[in-house]
């Protein structure tokens, strides 16, 4: 079995655009993530442009390789590609809160990752940032809106560890989304959130054997309160997590079935603080997120890095979009090492 510190098929930490219920998050969480989509709350006469139990880390993104990043003195890109739908938008029991209620989208989101070739004790330094590309279209009865741009930018600093027996792959680090996306508090949709957050993670791939490899992450975000509505999202915090199969690994390489992978990922997001307007609880629970996806993924690894096809459908929604998604994301090096990947 040969594992090297690579991304073997788009890998590792968040990148995505945000959230799927946010305007313009992928990683497809990611994310890109990825995933944008933005609904209208139910206290959108307090409040005319409200985060709805959105997030910027694009939950659900990270389900293949987690705890991967480039190899040292490596270069890598990494694209995520979202299409997300929903019809409901759940209150706090779970049940629908606005009748024609209906969110569509698509975001393409790229990230760079360099490994510095120096290490730094046990562990090696990486630095990364994400760009993503959003459309979303969105109709609250009467109401509708779309919104195509660029969404908030994603600046990552990440320390990388791998076992002496490369079972163990995993990096921590902090991820900052800047409000660079176009925002407007008149506005249904907004490719942009108008505030900043701070999201301290840790990622972690375990190797089994040569077949099963399973995969976690932890984010937990810290909101800042957004300027034009004084609107305080709650911090909230999100698992991410996977079990990657490749049942014909000790094929052939020149065997297509042997670059096969299967799997089944996830994610659960909870929401522990109240969402707040100047100060004030928002609703009589704080408008507190909570969502379960899960759904399966295809994966097929290559020489040079891979590609993963994931669905994913969300169950016990809480204040926020009940949304089902469809992710395409690759990672090739760009620079670098070009080594097999091996098993995930």
């Amino acid at each position: 079995m040969t594992k090297q510190k690579t991304a073997p098929g788009m890998a590792g930490g968040h990148h995505p655009a945000g959230d799927r219920a946010n305007t313009a998050n992928l990683f497809l969480k990611g994310a890109p993530v990825a995933l944008a989509v933005i609904a209208l709350s139910a206290f959108a006469s307090t409040a005319s442009a409200t985060e709805d139990g959105t997030t910027h880390y694009p939950v659900g993104v990270n389900t293949v390789a987690d705890g991967y990043t480039p190899m040292p003195g490596t270069l890598e890109l990494y694209n995520y590609s979202v299409g997300h739908w929903s019809n409901t938008l759940a209150n706090n029991s779970g049940n629908e809160t606005i009748p024609g209620f209906s969110n569509s989208g698509a975001v393409d989101a790229l990230r760079v990752m360099y490994t510095f070739a120096k290490p730094i004790g046990p562990f090696h330094y990486t630095m990364g940032g994400v760009l993503q590309f959003s459309y979303n279209h969105l109709d609250v009865g009467r109401e509708s809106d779309s919104a195509t741009n660029l969404g908030d930018l994603d600046f990552q600093n990440y320390l990388s560890y791998v076992s002496p027996g490369h079972k163990l792959f995993m990096y921590f680090g902090l991820d900052t989304y800047m409000p660079t996306g176009r925002y407007n508090k008149n506005h249904l949709v907004n490719p942009g959130k108008n505030y900043w957050s701070f999201d301290p993670s840790i990622n972690v791939t375990y190797h089994v054997n040569d077949k099963l490899a399973l995969n976690s992450v932890v984010y937990a975000e810290f909101n800042t309160k957004n300027s034009a509505t004084h609107y305080q999202s709650g911090n909230s915090v999100d698992t991410d997590f996977a079990a990657n199969y490749r049942p014909f690994v000790h094929e052939s390489e020149d065997s297509f079935a042997q670059h096969l992978g299967f799997g089944i990922g996830g994610y659960f997001l909870k929401q522990y603080t109240d969402d707040e307007i100047d100060g004030q609880t928002v609703g009589p629970d704080g408008h507190r997120a909570q969502a379960f996806g899960i759904g399966p993924q295809v994966i097929y690894y290559t020489k040079f890095g891979g590609f993963a096809l994931k669905y994913q459908h969300d169950l016990a929604v809480r204040n926020r979009a009940a949304s089902d998604t469809v992710w395409f994301q690759f990672a090739v090096p760009l620079l670098g090492s070009f080594r097999h990947v091996g098993t995930e």
